[in-house]
């Protein structure tokens, strides 16, 4: 018997992150933390005093990583960098590392073979198109880009201008959609999930029962 994937998709602030974790605490399912893998590749090259537009020997440096992950903690070479791939340091070189081709391959593998050995959810931009197109469920999880502004608004403490935000928010909502590379978009027969007016209790209610119908198939 195979294991299954539950996959979410869709446009930052719609709550993808954080439905996709209970939903993995509530079935007993792995949670893949699909940035923590672009972040452990990033801990790397800084330890390895690569340049961080080296795309070659950063390239060059991928074979010899291995990234694991066991519940809330990942694992870079069986060490445990849970608490600094949240730094600063390291979510400021995010966006330049996961362009590189070659490092979105190796974090699509990484993410792969941790669902060879367990049932897992996992949410990410392409990750039903890309990832696991094949997924026992996938979903597509979506809000009005109003209140996904207002959302980020409450979490930054409203110490930026909503409009700013907002503005942020529908800039990044076009550049996904556009990029060459793991473009943002909804998979064909992926099951959407509009959070706009729903609570997070709810949001897993509806996709438990999703799963429920599909897995019992």
């Amino acid at each position: 018997m195979g294991f299954f994937q539950i996959a979410l998709d869709g446009p930052a602030g719609a709550g993808k992150s954080t439905i996709a974790k209970t939903l993995a605490k509530e079935l007993n399912f792995t949670f893949i933390n699909s940035g923590a893998i672009f972040r452990c590749i990033c801990i790397a090259v800084i330890d390895s005093g690569i340049t961080i537009t080296d795309n070659k020997e950063i390239a060059n440096l991928l074979p010899s990583l291995s990234i694991g992950q066991k519940g809330d903690t990942i694992y870079l070479n069986n060490v445990d960098v849970s608490e600094r791939s949240r730094a600063n340091e390291i979510s400021s070189i995010v966006p330049i590392i996961a362009k590189i081709p070659e490092v979105r391959t190796f974090a699509v593998d990484a993410q792969r073979k941790i669902a060879e050995t367990d049932n897992i959810v996992v949410e990410g931009r392409d990750t039903t198109t890309v990832v696991f197109p094949n997924a026992t469920m996938k979903c597509w999880v979506f809000a009005d880009p109003k209140i996904r502004a207002e959302r980020r608004w409450i979490e930054t403490g409203k110490k930026v201008s909503l409009d700013v935000i907002y503005h942020d928010l529908v800039l990044r909502d076009k550049l996904d959609t556009e990029r060459e590379i793991g473009a943002m978009k909804k998979a064909v027969g992926a099951f959407e999930l509009d959070t706009s007016n729903k609570s997070i209790t709810e949001c897993i209610e509806i996709l438990r029962k999703e799963f429920n119908k599909i897995s019992n198939n």
